[in-house]
């Protein structure tokens, strides 16, 4: 269900809305008005998940508190997606996905803007699968359950190097073999000679026995200049040669092109693929992008007839 007057936010970005909106039905409801709220009442009579975005108390304002939910559909499985979650002291405060990252503690390693929106996008993982594991659980109780999925929760869980290990956190950049380098032909060369033997082999292969001792400091940065003085193709032979776990860092538009990415099949048209396959096939979705309340007809002559 989609806000009237403007819709999914996500329809100002044509290429979200190609990945995220595909293939669903768009029925356009003002749960503010007592119409839209008796037409929501005649779907939920037959869903299985209502999942909503709004902040706390939101819903309820709308005429469905959680428990007047539990009570008129028990078996009804309601998903909750907030920034903060429904409880504490932040739950109604304003935020996006940069502000539950640096709650979080996952921007203060490197101090830098994230190139991803992990809190975002780990949160709604993390809804999908409570959703899921609520689904089967009512195959076994009958009853239906409320799921709150926060995203600062998402963030925390997926900083999770930080909570098990101390600060400077090992993987931001603080080993000397697990960080990003600059190549002689101004590349950048992602090195990931974590264990032992994959540094000692880097090391043996360009003849810098003396920086065996380095894989874990490197106060003098001769590992940077020791990158420095090959060209990224150079690099990539050594490291394939010596079985040694690094890559390019790539543009989309060079991943795009990437044959391992071309492979797995994870672009189609419109969007992206399901990143997993079962039985090696992955799940298809639809690649048609519904207008604003293209569906409301439809629902509303179906629902009239029930």
């Amino acid at each position: 269900m989609e806000e009237p007057a403007q819709g999914d936010p996500v329809r100002g970005t044509s290429g979200l809305a190609a990945i995220l909106l595909a293939g669903v039905e768009s029925v356009a409801l003002d749960l503010k008005q007592p119409g839209g709220q008796a037409v929501l009442g005649k779907i939920l009579e037959r869903a299985d998940v209502l999942l909503e975005s709004f902040r706390p108390g939101t819903l309820a304002r709308f005429g469905f508190p959680p428990d007047l939910l539990r009570e008129r559909y028990p078996r009804l499985i309601v998903g909750s997606l907030s920034g903060w979650g429904q409880s504490g002291p932040y739950a109604a405060r304003a935020g996006h996905d940069l502000t539950y990252q640096a709650v979080a503690g996952a921007l203060a390693p490197t101090g830098e803007m994230p190139a991803v929106q992990v809190a975002d996008q780990v949160g709604a993982w993390s809804a999908t699968c409570a959703i899921l594991a609520a689904l089967l659980e009512r195959q076994r109780s009958g009853r239906g359950r409320h799921v709150d999925a926060a995203l600062l929760d998402a963030g925390v869980h997926a900083n999770l190097m930080s909570w098990a290990m101390e600060e400077p956190l090992p993987l931001t950049g603080a080993l000397p073999c697990y960080g990003l380098y600059r190549t002689a032909d101004d590349r950048l060369l992602a090195l990931a000679a974590l264990e032992s033997h994959f540094w000692y082999r880097l090391c043996d292969a360009v003849e810098r026995g003396d920086l065996r001792n380095r894989q874990f400091s490197d106060p003098h940065g001769e590992v940077e200049k020791l990158v420095r003085s090959r060209t990224l193709a150079e690099w990539m032979e050594v490291c394939l040669r010596e079985d040694i776990p690094a890559e390019p860092v790539l543009s989309a538009a060079e991943a795009r092109a990437h044959p391992q990415v071309q492979e797995r099949g994870m672009l189609i048209e419109g969007g992206l693929a399901f990143p997993a396959r079962l039985d090696g096939v992955r799940p298809q979705g639809g690649v048609h992008v519904p207008a604003l309340g293209e569906h409301t007809a439809a629902w509303l002559a179906e629902l009239e007839e029930k």
